[in-house]
């Protein structure tokens, strides 16, 4: 199984997290306990990967248009596509049974911030001591299966240019920010730190499909 990347993106960061659809929604924090007695090993691993695919498959559509914003009308411009493309993408990148988005504890739109349970994740996240790649487990909910996976979200140099600080956010971000996002949370950055975390949700059966397709097609 491959480890891809964590490191959001946007160009690393282009998920510009910051400017994310990271939506809200609740998915428990299901034990590893649960996991289905017939759901074997062997279908654990592949949704696993099936899902760090989908993520890097994310990042790729998000860096994309925001690279191409960026080209055309400078930073600005990618924060707006943050806000109005990033969670379509999302649904874009996924399949039958699948849903991948990102949420954030220090969200930019307060409709992507994370709730209880993902703040406790987030929290694992964020232990620099004790590493954590990625998070997943399966869990029973209204007699379906549904495989849970987050990978942490962090910032590199270039998400700074609209999460850094203040002083150093690329010409007309701040104002921008102030007349689109008023409650911002997402600024003062580093390189490094935490920015929050992708979150996908598959079905089982019904993901079965696509989770194959996915890891073959990446072959």
């Amino acid at each position: 199984m491959i480890r891809l990347a964590g490191c959001l993106v946007l160009a690393g960061c282009v998920m510009l997290a910051a400017c994310s659809s990271e939506t809200s929604q609740s998915a428990g924090t299901p034990a590893t306990g649960d996991t289905p007695s017939d759901t074997t090993d062997s279908l654990t691993s592949l949704y696993a990967e099936a899902a760090q695919r989908l993520v890097v498959e994310f990042q790729r559509r998000v860096k994309s248009a925001l690279l191409n914003a960026m080209n055309e009308g400078g930073a600005v411009s990618a924060i707006s596509v943050c806000g109005t493309k990033a969670e379509a993408l999302g649904d874009s990148a996924s399949g039958p049974g699948w849903q991948i988005r990102r949420v954030s504890d220090r969200f930019r739109n307060p409709a992507n911030r994370a709730d209880s349970a993902q703040l406790a994740i987030l929290a694992r996240f964020a232990d620099t001591v004790d590493f954590i790649p990625y998070l997943s487990w399966w869990s029973e909910q209204d007699s379906s299966r549904v495989f849970y996976f987050y990978e942490p979200i962090r910032v590199n140099q270039f998400c700074l240019n609209c999460h850094g600080d203040i002083q150093t956010l690329a010409p007309g971000v701040y104002e921008a920010l102030k007349r689109d996002y008023p409650m911002d949370r997402a600024l003062g950055y580093r390189a490094g730190d935490l920015r929050g975390m992708f979150v996908v949700e598959a079905q089982w059966p019904e993901g079965e499909a696509f989770a194959r397709r996915l890891v073959s097609d990446s072959l």
